[in-house]
């Protein structure tokens, strides 16, 4: 019996013959995930990765056994939630197993006195929303991605969403995880939300991107269901005026729920800021008044609340989109025109000096600036960028090397490469410039907890 006969067969025994497929049974969607052709990636295969095996567990207990028999075996594990992450964590490198985590997507019931709820890795985060909405709680993390992605995807990478400047990162909205670890142990930390009593174990498996354990599920703060919402948006004739205003609510104590900025240069036309508040009605419209003061101080012009409410309403249209794309896309296929995202963070006072950089990278490597933004608050800048050439491996070198550069200069002013799509595959070559020493810690720290570098390896540069 060969091998892959016996893997086969432990995978069989641990789950059941018809969630355990083979290669040649794989759909096509499990060889990328939004790290795609399209992407600036040198190298990038454009057929993708396929696993040697898919396995969709639908218990803790199973997940574990399925570790257990990769330690055997000595073959990599890759986590698969929605596909949706950027940077390429969840693609199979080198083959292995890859487990779906969709069949595990139940979630506990809300406790109203505790302010928080359980649920599984392969919850969809809209189905979260439903629930604790029916609860008349809120669940604060609401990405783009938001019908499609899942709990545990949005662990893995530390997600923020659109209601991040006031509610955070979803790391900081996770209390505790149950993790099963490369040697098939369970681990559970405690879910409370102030510890004193040594490392915080459970920030080892958030925005790590599965390499030291596969999260099967985790106890999430839940919120109070605001009493109201108001939505606003305003007009600016330069970034310049936006970033005062943005930074401006910030010093005199503004907090929006959401901060959404973009202006797409060079234009004629204004570009457009889209606030929410929420909360307690007196709170959220002493917070709306004080930042029209700001804003109209700054510069900024009161919007229809038309324009408010269109964006709030097709906020996520982007994750639907995404969907039909990649259920339709060809194995094969190399764009002439290929994009790049990047998402910086950086002290407020280097953003105006970083975006005149980046402009001029831009320009001078040939690459489109599509859009330049601020997200969730004065140091949070984003950018969407492309390039088009008849030779799509000029394209793909063009961009790279913008992008690096790019990513370059936001380091030497001493800001971060990402702040919510994680490191991957596409990152994984500026670790060492970001972190220095600290991925030298972060290889020991992989070594002691996965010694036989099972779990996603060749991700983060921590291998």
């Amino acid at each position: 019996m060969s091998d892959r006969s016996r893997l086969r067969k432990a995978l069989v025994s641990a789950l059941e013959p018809d969630r355990v497929i083979v290669r040649e049974g794989i759909p096509t969607k499990y060889r990328f995930d939004a790290l795609r052709p399209h992407r600036p990636y040198p190298g990038l295969r454009r057929r993708g990765y396929a696993p040697h095996f898919l396995v969709r567990p639908q218990t803790t207990v199973e997940v574990a056994d399925v570790l257990r028999v990769a330690r055997r075996f000595r073959i990599p594990v890759v986590t698969y939630g929605a596909g949706t992450g950027l940077m390429g964590a969840a693609i199979a490198l080198g083959g292995g197993i890859m487990i779906d985590t969709s069949r595990m997507n139940r979630i506990e019931k809300a406790s109203r006195d505790d302010m928080m709820f359980r649920a599984e890795a392969g919850t969809v985060l809209e189905d979260a929303f439903q629930q604790l909405d029916r609860e008349h709680l809120l669940f604060a993390h609401d990405p783009w991605t938001r019908p499609i992605a899942t709990i545990g995807g949005a662990i893995s990478t530390d997600s923020l969403g659109y209601l991040g400047a006031k509610y955070g990162s979803f790391g900081t909205q996770v209390l505790g995880v149950e993790v099963i670890l490369p040697n098939g142990e369970l681990l559970e930390t405690r879910p409370a939300q102030f510890s004193s009593t040594g490392l915080d174990l459970r920030r080892l498996f958030i925005g790590t991107e599965g390499l030291f354990g596969v999260v099967t599920s985790a106890m999430i703060r839940a919120f109070p269901k605001p009493e109201t919402l108001k939505l606003a948006s305003y007009g600016f004739r330069s970034f310049e005026q936006a970033h005062r205003a943005i930074n401006g609510m910030r010093l005199s104590g503004v907090r929006p729920s959401m901060i959404d900025y973009g202006e797409e240069p060079p234009s004629d036309e204004d570009s457009q800021l889209n606030l929410a508040f929420d909360g307690l009605e007196q709170e959220v419209s002493a917070q709306a008044n004080q930042a029209e003061r700001v804003i109209t101080y700054a510069g900024g012009r009161k919007l229809h609340d038309a324009d408010a409410r269109k964006f709030w309403e097709h906020r996520h249209d982007i994750a639907l989109m995404y969907s039909r794309r990649i259920s339709t896309a060809v194995l094969g296929e190399e764009p002439e025109t290929k994009y790049d995202y990047i998402h910086v963070s950086l002290p407020a006072s280097k953003i105006l000096a970083f975006r005149e950089s980046l402009l001029k990278i831009a320009r001078e490597g040939s690459v489109n600036v599509l859009e330049v933004g601020l997200w969730q608050g004065p140091e949070l800048l984003s950018m969407v960028l492309s390039t088009r050439a008849r030779n799509p491996k000029m394209t793909t070198r063009r961009l790279w090397r913008v992008s690096d550069l790019i990513i370059h200069q936001a380091q030497e002013l001493g800001g971060v490469m990402e702040f919510c799509h994680g490191v991957g595959m596409k990152l994984a070559h500026l670790m060492e410039r970001e972190h220095g020493v600290g991925l030298v810690v972060m290889r020991q720290l992989k070594k002691a907890v996965d010694p036989l570098d099972i779990l996603n390896p060749g991700k983060q540069s921590v291998s």
